[in-house]
């Protein structure tokens, strides 16, 4: 697989992973810890601020591992 292709993927990949298990994570949270968010601001902010700043992260760390395995070592001494 070309190196850039597999770049490309793993950051949208990982985006739509790091969106959910933010976004997902912070749903179990309130419910297993009982908090009360009447207005939804607490919700929207993790929906707009830091489930999207997560999903930035794990996209970048994604790309970064499927980057090195599809290509390996370029520019390595061989």
């Amino acid at each position: 697989m070309n190196r850039t292709l597999a770049g490309f993927l793993g950051f949208i990949g990982g985006l739509i992973a790091g969106y959910c298990i933010v976004l997902f994570g912070w749903v179990a949270y309130t419910n297993i810890a009982d908090v009360s968010d009447m207005g939804g601001g607490k919700a929207m902010g993790v929906a707009f601020f830091f489930a999207p700043v997560g999903a930035v992260i794990v996209g970048i760390l994604c790309a970064i591992v499927l980057v090195r395995l599809a290509g390996g070592a370029r520019g390595a001494s061989a």
